[in-house]
């Protein structure tokens, strides 16, 4: 970080010179434009219009770890690297099927050289098109879907496709969940905010680790469908305790709503309400887990009741990281 000196050039002006090192770097030349962005707290970016962004390369070595590979792929694309460049003497034929369907799952990764040797993935997605806040509004309205159709799959005992649904639509997920991590990335390096984006880089931080909750609701959300594909759900679940079930999924969805409503708006009343909301969803799941323990599923139904517990304790996760915004 570098100190400069505000000066005062005729009456009203007030100036500040710009680093030389920073100038010659981003190419700025006599009668270059910079986009200059009042932030509310304070800020000002600074954007060189007619230059473009440094391209950054990863270079990875394939060593027959796939599993490894694959987590190298996903960092780096979250690092923000356009290029990936993936080498080795010989690449067999199942990794490179294996890194097509990795791509898929990662937003604006596409495949654009493959030779025997070698693999190069570009991210085509222009970062000014996607914010934080946005991926969270998109990640809290799949996840939202995917417990109403469970909470559905509970009142209407409907045919087991949708729990399939279900379990596929966490894909998508973390595609976003994974492009959020990106440009949150992306907001610590200069130069990389977008002009779309209105939060100041502490909220940007609070928005990444509701995304982080947001993601794990998802999770779980999966593994209540994976369970009941297990069991006989129309069979071998009394009615009573399906009741119950569409009752504290509801209070569930209920509280994320209101948690994600309160984080963007900073309402702490609202987060203060899914706090309490949560503890009275604990007594519920404790009521219900008595009258499940004396059932043949009693096990796969306790997995099912944890994991609503669970979903109810990141909803509150949530609503925390609003009380704490509104102290900015």
């Amino acid at each position: 970080m570098e100190a400069r000196k505000v000066q005062i050039t005729g009456k009203s002006t007030y100036m500040i010179t710009l680093p030389k090192k920073w100038a010659v770097d981003v190419g700025l030349q006599p009668g270059s434009l910079v986009s200059i962005t009042y932030r509310d707290d304070g800020t000002l970016l600074l954007t060189p219009t007619m230059t473009q962004p440094y391209i950054s390369r990863k270079r990875l070595k394939i060593d027959g770890d796939m599993n490894e590979l694959k987590m190298d792929i996903i960092g780096a694309y979250v690092m923000g690297h356009q290029f990936i460049e993936l080498h080795a003497s010989l690449i067999p034929q199942e990794i490179g099927k294996e890194v097509k369907e990795l791509c898929k799952n990662l937003i604006g990764s596409e495949i654009v050289e493959e030779t025997r040797n070698k693999i190069v993935i570009y991210d085509i997605l222009n970062p000014g098109e996607f914010t934080i806040e946005k991926g969270l509004k998109r990640m809290y309205a799949l996840v939202s879907g995917m417990l109403k159709d469970l909470i559905e799959f509970f009142e209407m005992r409907i045919e087991e496709e949708m729990l399939s649904e279900i379990v596929a639509g966490d894909e998508e997920v973390d595609r976003v969940y994974l492009l959020i991590l990106k440009q949150f990335i992306r907001r610590l390096k200069a130069g990389w905010v977008s002009r779309e984006d209105q939060l100041d880089l502490v909220e940007a931080f609070h928005y990444r680790l509701a995304a982080d909750n947001i993601e794990r609701i998802g999770d779980h959300t999966v593994k209540i469908a994976n369970t009941l594909r297990s069991i006989d759900f129309n069979k071998d679940v009394p009615r009573d305790i399906t009741g119950r079930l569409v009752e504290v999924g509801k209070d569930s969805l209920d509280s994320i709503e209101k948690s994600v409503v309160s984080l963007r708006s900073t309402d702490t009343k609202l987060a203060s309400r899914v706090l309490s909301n949560n503890a009275r969803l604990k007594e519920k799941l404790s009521e219900l887990n008595r009258m499940t323990i004396a059932t043949p599923n009693a096990l796969p139904l306790g997995i099912i009741t944890d994991s609503i517990s669970r979903i109810g304790d990141y909803a509150e996760n949530i609503a925390e990281l609003a009380i704490d915004l509104h102290q900015l």
